[in-house]
């Protein structure tokens, strides 16, 4: 699957930051018959933890077929210059019940467990300050008892309220919300200091 520190700027940063994205041409054809989209679901579902083997009996494939189909795809976003795809994989990262999983498998149900800005702003903090001290994203997500489908989840809503909020031209609040956000990062970036 593709690392995770890609699916985290993948489903947070360019779904959120550019929601209205629509069908791309040029979507790469289905390899061993699971589509784009669904690799994508497949992806989310993998990261939140899901079986494997329900994933794959779902999409009707093994796990050498699997191997392929990510890979084919992984390939087709490594080569997409123009992000088209990288936008459309968001999209359907963030959407687990795509396809199949639609309607074959059990439907993942998710609800926010960030629930306010100060819970996201505070996991946001310690995953910029882990990157920066190169420290593993999964550990500081298994700290806050989350998974990287959770984070993508939770972390596109957040950054679309921060989107909102500025296109509303409500200066203070974004300012204090980008103050939150930097007193977390330096809380934590302390903290991996001492180590």
């Amino acid at each position: 699957m593709l690392d995770l520190k890609t699916a985290f700027l993948i489903a947070t940063l360019l779904f959120a930051a550019n929601p209205t994205v629509t069908q791309a041409e040029g979507l790469p054809q289905p390899v061993h018959g699971v589509t784009f989209e669904e690799w994508a679901a497949a992806a989310a579902r993998l990261a939140d933890n899901r079986d494997k083997s329900e994933v794959l009996k779902t999409l009707a494939i093994d796990d050498a077929a699997f191997e392929e189909v990510n890979s084919t795809f992984t390939q087709a976003l490594k080569d997409d210059k123009d992000f088209k795809l990288i936008n459309l994989y968001g999209q359907a990262f963030s959407n687990p019940n795509a396809g199949r999983f639609g309607t074959g498998a059990a439907p993942v149900e998710y609800q926010r467990k960030l629930v306010t800005f100060d819970d996201y702003a505070r996991l946001y903090g310690h995953m910029e300050a882990a990157s920066k001290a190169g420290a593993d994203p999964q550990a500081v997500l298994a700290e806050h008892g989350l998974t990287v489908f959770e984070y993508s989840q939770d972390g596109a809503y957040w950054v679309q309220k921060m989107r909102e909020q500025s296109l509303s031209g409500d200066t203070a609040a974004i300012n204090a919300w980008n103050a939150e956000l930097a007193r977390y990062e330096a809380e934590y970036a302390a903290r991996y200091a001492k180590k």
